[in-house]
């Protein structure tokens, strides 16, 4: 391997289900740790995406989405995923 292996500590359950998973999907623990923390996004990449998104939208409409009108969304967003994980 090119990279150092290191130790992650866990409990028994949750080392036997990443073996499962991993084993059911043809694959290592370390690639599917690997499929699994590159879905999910750090608080930075998540605002570079977003103004990515909002320099996309100004170039195509010419809109420029105001700080206001950004909260309104994120805000409104925030209650969708409320309610979802509520219901």
């Amino acid at each position: 391997m090119g990279e150092q292996d290191t130790s992650i500590k866990t409990t028994k359950d949750v080392r036997d289900r990443l073996r499962t998973l991993a084993s059911e999907r043809g694959t290592t623990m370390n690639e599917l740790l690997m499929e699994l923390v590159s879905r999910e996004l750090t608080d930075e990449e998540k605002e570079q995406r977003a103004q990515q998104a909002l320099e996309e939208v100004r170039q195509t409409t010419g809109v420029t989405v105001s700080d206001d009108a950004r909260a309104r969304a994120r805000a409104f967003l925030q209650n969708v995923g409320r309610e979802h994980h509520a219901a």
